[in-house]
């Protein structure tokens, strides 16, 4: 059988690389959930602080400015009820000197709160703020000339004047609160609305990092489970390897994948069949040893009295010739089955005594042909048909001539036979898998699928008169030029022998794929 050399598996990515590339996408995902973590804490934190270091603040500042402002609109609607004008007018002078200061700490926290916004809606709305306070300033600076009318009137005891002087300043200061109160409404405002969006961010967070943290443990655990199951045929392969170890070479374990336990798993099973095969040549060597032993011992026994049997039959035929004709029939079937004996004892020396292999570059279209012509008499007999095909590119190839004509004899000899009522004997010859095989075909009734492993067992046949010594002497031979010999069914009916030698093949001949009948 031709050796097919398989190909070394080249996975397209190894165990290594694809575990290492799975645990890069757990820490991918797990850097992607923690930066969505730090962003979206990043942005609560910006609102937080939006709300504590600026909103809050700044609403303070407002209540205080509203508060100032409420008092001293109190102060000035009771400026002409009571009668120590002198007192009120001490007041009221305090309070036009302070409530400047509050409103100017609005402004201030106006500012660092607009510092820390980055959100354009939130910036208009402090600026609108801003524009409130700073109306308020005005109103302040426009009512100074009517609190000075007032204070000259208030001193020059003119109640008409500052009655006139103190409506002006009324209109101011209910001017002043209106823009103070607007201020107050767009702030809490805006603090109602951040609060809301804290919550709403911390509760996307919180939804955020659980969704997150799930995909992350699904992919993890998916990622496991894949690596488990990449890794998983390393227990079959161990479990192989004991089997292997206790002498088991029967369970076989199929290569699960392209990657490196598949390949190490195709390499295996081909070292366990050439141990196997190697166990089995062993073993029929042991026995072709005992054999051969025990043949030799009984072939030195026999054939010298066979030869003496042969010998005297011949000069008892010489006697009898004359005396007794009837007889000659007789001693004629004697020697017959002298001469086959002798020829069952040449076969078992043959095998036994088979010497190493000289093989010489042969051009085996030529060798073929040789053979063909010479069994040519014989198959013409029995109504046989040789049929000779052979590939163009096939060239030389050293084998030993001697041995291989014994090989290609038996092979044709046990087609022949096959074929009581005649038929057609075909032989190939191709490259094939960096060496040449040579197949010898029948159109007889084949050979059960049972009994082609026992076919090559030493003594075992399916023919009548067979020895059981031909097709283990063919196996013996090809072993011994490093090839192969296997049967199969060929194609139509029949019996296919299929011999795979190795060796360089020299040169090229001639076109010569025809079918030749012999």
């Amino acid at each position: 059988m031709g050796e097919r050399t398989a190909g070394a598996i080249k996975p397209t990515r190894s165990i290594p690389a694809r575990i290492f590339a799975g645990f890069a996408v757990v820490l991918l995902l797990f850097a992607f959930v923690s930066g969505a973590s730090l962003w979206q804490h990043q942005r609560t934190a910006a609102t937080l602080r939006l709300l504590h270091e600026g909103y809050l603040p700044l609403s303070l500042s407002i209540s205080e400015a509203r508060a100032t402002q409420g008092a001293f609109a109190t102060m000035v609607e009771r400026t002409l009820e009571g009668g120590d004008t002198a007192a009120t007018e001490g007041w009221l002078e305090i309070a036009r000197r302070v409530r400047p200061f509050a409103l100017r700490r609005a402004l201030d926290a106006a500012n660092q709160a607009q510092r820390l916004v980055h959100d354009e809606r939130d910036r208009a709305t402090l600026n609108t703020l801003r524009a409130e306070l700073e109306a308020v300033l005005f109103e302040y600076e426009l009512s100074e000339d009517d609190f000075d009318s007032l204070s000259s009137a208030l001193a020059n005891r003119d109640r008409s004047a500052a009655a006139a002087a103190l409506a002006s300043v009324r209109v101011r200061e209910r001017q002043a609160q209106s823009h103070l109160a607007t201020a107050w409404q767009l702030i809490s405002e805006r603090i109602a609305s951040t609060s809301r969006k804290a919550r709403d961010d911390e509760g996307r967070a919180l939804g955020l990092l659980v969704g997150l943290g799930l995909v992350a443990l699904a992919v993890g655990l998916a990622i496991s489970f894949w690596s488990q199951q990449m890794l998983r045929p390393l227990t079959k392969l161990t479990e192989r390897v004991g089997a292997v170890a206790r002498g088991d070479l029967a369970a076989r374990i199929e290569p699960h994948a392209n990657d490196e336990i598949g390949h190490v798993a195709t390499e295996f099973e081909r070292m366990v069949d050439a141990l196997s095969q190697r166990d089995a040549q062993l073993r029929r060597t042991e026995r072709l040893a005992a054999v051969g032993r025990l043949a030799a011992h009984v072939t030195h026994e026999v054939r010298n009295p066979l030869n003496s049997i042969r010998l005297n039959v011949e000069m008892l035929e010489e006697d009898v010739n004359q005396a007794v004709p009837d007889a000659l029939p007789m001693l004629t079937s004697v020697k017959r089955e002298v001469d086959r004996l002798t020829d069952i004892t040449e076969q078992y020396l043959r095998l036994v005594r088979l010497p190493e292999p000289k093989p010489e570059a042969t051009d085996l279209a030529e060798f073929v042909r040789e053979l063909a012509s010479f069994l040519k008499p014989e198959m013409d007999r029995s109504q046989v048909k040789l049929e000779l095909e052979f590939a163009p590119e096939l060239g030389r190839t050293a084998v030993d001539r001697g041995q291989l004509r014994q090989a290609l004899l038996n092979l044709c000899r046990n087609a022949r036979e096959a074929m009581p009522d005649g038929g057609t004997i075909h032989i190939r010859a191709q490259p094939k898998d960096d060496g040449v095989e040579l197949a010898v075909s029948d159109t007889g009734s084949g050979i059960p699928e049972s009994e082609r492993e026992k076919i090559f067992e030493l003594f075992y046949t399916t023919k009548q008169h067979g020895t059981g010594i031909g097709l283990p002497l063919c196996q013996q031979i090809v072993a011994a030029h490093g090839g192969r010999i296997r049967c199969t069914h060929a194609e139509g009916g029949g019996t296919r022998f299929e011999i795979w030698l190795p060796g360089s093949r020299e040169g090229t001949t001639s076109l010569l794929h025809a079918t030749e009948a012999s």
